[in-house]
C-alpha cells in the first residue's frame, strides 16, 4: 500500500518539492484546513506589520504567492482595500477567485515577478513565498523593482528558508548597499502545531 505524503512534510524537508505548481494544484482543495489546522500565522503576522508601516490603509497591494487567499483575507482583514493576487498555481487561484478580498487574480512564476505589470503597486506581501523550492532570494530585488521609493516588501522567512544563509546575506546586501531600509524584523510563530517560527520583515525601498 502507498502512503500518501502530507504536503506540509514535502514543503518542510530539503529537496524534497521538485514542482512547486503541481504540488500545489494537488493540495489545493485540503490547503486551508491543513494549514489552520496546524495555526497558520505567517499571513496574519505580514498583514499586521505592513498595516504597521503604512497605517493610512488605502495602498494598492501586490500579494505574490498569495494561494488560496489567506494573506488576502489577512491583508483585507486590517483594512487594505485593493489587491491583487499572484500564484503559480491555478489550483490555488481557482478557489481564492471564490473569495471577496482580490480586486483581480494572476497567474505567474513565483521566481519571476519582473513579469508583473506595472499596475501601481505600493508595497508587496510575500507570506511563506520565500523558499529554496519555490522563490530564490533574487525575488526580493525583482520584486522591490516593480514598487515606487518609500513602498514597503513585507515577507517571512520560516525556520526551514532560515537554514539557508544565502536569504539573510542576500537582506544584509540589499541593506548595506542602500537598496533598502529596515523598517521592522521580528521572529514568531509560523506553523506553531509544528513548532515552526519564521521571522517577518518589513523593508522599505529607498
Amino acid at each position: 500500500m502507498t502512503i500518501k505524503q502530507n504536503p506540509l512534510d514535502a514543503v518542510y524537508t530539503e529537496g524534497a518539492v521538485t514542482d512547486a505548481a503541481e504540488l500545489y494544484d494537488n493540495w489545493a482543495e485540503e490547503y486551508e484546513a491543513d494549514l489552520r489546522a496546524v495555526g497558520y500565522a505567517a499571513a496574519g503576522r505580514c498583514a499586521r506589520a505592513l498595516a504597521s508601516a503604512d497605517p493610512m490603509l488605502s495602498s494598492p497591494i501586490l500579494d505574490l504567492g498569495c494561494g488560496t487567499g489567506l494573506s488576502g483575507e489577512a491583508l483585507q482583514g486590517v483594512g487594505f482595500k485593493e489587491i491583487d493576487g499572484y500564484d503559480c498555481s491555478e489550483g490555488m487561484l481557482a478557489l481564492a477567485r471564490k473569495k471577496d478580498c482580490y480586486r483581480e487574480l494572476f497567474r505567474v512564476d513565483l521566481a519571476q515577478p519582473d513579469s508583473i505589470p506595472d499596475r501601481g503597486y505600493r508595497h508587496a506581501v510575500l507570506a511563506g513565498v520565500l523558499h529554496h523550492t519555490h522563490a530564490p532570494p533574487e525575488t526580493l530585488a525583482q520584486t522591490l523593482a516593480r514598487l515606487p521609493q518609500e513602498g514597503c516588501i513585507v515577507f517571512s522567512l520560516n525556520d526551514e528558508t532560515l537554514r539557508f544563509p544565502e536569504y539573510t546575506d542576500y537582506i544584509s546586501d540589499l541593506v548595506e548597499s542602500g537598496q533598502v531600509a529596515v523598517v521592522s524584523e521580528e521572529y514568531g510563530p509560523h506553523l506553531p502545531g509544528r513548532d515552526v517560527g519564521a521571522r517577518v520583515y518589513v523593508l522599505r525601498k529607498c
